[in-house]
């Protein structure tokens, strides 16, 4: 074992080059090490991996990090599953450089050249990837409107950000495509809702014209007190999103059905839904909440 290049292997995070490598072994001695499991490859070429490490997508990014360059730095999805508040799960790795670069081609991963550089690029777990704001900001411009509600509330949720830096973020994006989207969803981000899940139903409100609903409306009497994941509270009606976990146990829907009473006996009018509702029912799904809320039909979403 040659410590000198263990040591640059632990400094990179389990990630090296076979250029590193061979300047302490052979290929013949590097092969060796890969055919007897101590090394292995992954999917670019010229970049190895210890096995003694698991395969993670950190651990992915590291190695990509090392294929793309040193001149690049993370950023969209894969900055934010570094800082934590990753929602979408995108198997594309991406990349941002100067406004000049060339398009670095490899599997599995996007290189961007940015109008606006990379120099507030900040060291997480170390690698190089964009702001937490600016991340999540990016994520919102390109991603699928659905998904723009959801990755603010996460970078919020997470503490990487404050409300005030994703505005900042937005504004110095001005002239982006997707900025104005962006702003509007900005003073809606809420750190307190507990899923992505619930903020893409949520966004679904929003964008169907309904007045924009509380996050975690909580509800106390009697000694009790329960918490709704979105809510209008003049008009005394909550919606909840039901995942596939919802209801799993005999003591859960217990629970469940003893929290639905204790609030309809307050006067609560308790909506649930679904992800079916969420992404192909959402029409439907805005109109019984207007009609509970007793507000005309909003406009179509």
């Amino acid at each position: 074992m040659d410590f000198a290049l263990y040591r640059t292997i632990a400094r990179q995070g389990g990630v090296f080059t076979t250029a590193q490598a061979r300047d302490r072994y052979s290929d013949w001695e590097i092969r060796r090490l890969v055919q007897a499991g101590r090394w292995r490859r992954t999917r670019w070429r010229g970049v190895l991996v210890d096995a003694e490490l698991p395969d993670s997508p950190v651990v992915q990014v590291r190695a990509a990090a090392l294929a793309v360059g040193p001149d690049l730095v993370a950023c969209h999805s894969t900055a934010a599953l570094l800082w934590g508040f990753d929602v979408l799960g995108s198997d594309v790795l991406h990349f941002l450089g100067p406004p000049q670069l060339v398009n670095r081609r490899l599997p599995g991963v996007q290189v961007h050249p940015s109008s606006l550089g990379t120099d507030d690029a900040v060291l997480v777990d170390g690698l190089w990837c964009t702001s937490a704001a600016r991340t999540a900001c990016d994520v919102v411009r390109l991603a699928a409107p659905i998904d723009g509600l959801a990755t603010l509330d996460a970078a919020l949720r997470s503490a990487r950000c404050t409300p005030e830096h994703l505005a900042a973020a937005a504004a110095e994006q001005a002239g982006l495509r997707g900025v104005v989207r962006l702003r509007e969803l900005v003073p809606h981000a809420s750190a307190g809702a507990e899923s992505p899940m619930e903020s893409r139903m949520r966004w679904r409100f929003i964008d169907g014209g309904l007045p924009a609903p509380e996050v975690q409306v909580g509800v106390i009497g009697d000694g009790r007190s329960h918490y709704l994941d979105t809510g209008w509270r003049d008009a005394r009606v909550g919606a909840e999103f039901d995942g596939l976990e919802a209801h799993m146990s005999r003591q859960q829907l217990t629970a469940d059905r003893d929290r639905h009473n204790w609030l309809t006996e307050r006067r609560w009018t308790l909506l649930h839904f679904t992800a079916v509702d969420v992404y192909r029912r959402y029409e439907r799904m805005v109109h019984i909440v207007a009609r509970h809320l007793g507000i005309s039909t909003p406009r179509r979403s």
